[in-house]
């Protein structure tokens, strides 16, 4: 078997340039944003149930 060459509409990034810096942060914003709601979640939950 050969290999298949990229179909006609890929693009491939010009060598020894980089990727927009914004793509990449959000790629590890939203994690950021889901961890950090979900340690929100926990905390009031601990702060609810140590009012009783």
């Amino acid at each position: 078997m050969c290999a298949r060459p990229d179909p006609p509409h890929a693009v491939r990034p010009a060598p020894g340039r980089r990727r927009h810096s914004g793509a990449v942060m959000s790629r590890y914003v939203a994690p950021l944003g889901f961890t950090l709601a979900a340690v929100w979640v926990a905390v009031l939950f601990v702060l609810a149930s140590g009012t009783n």
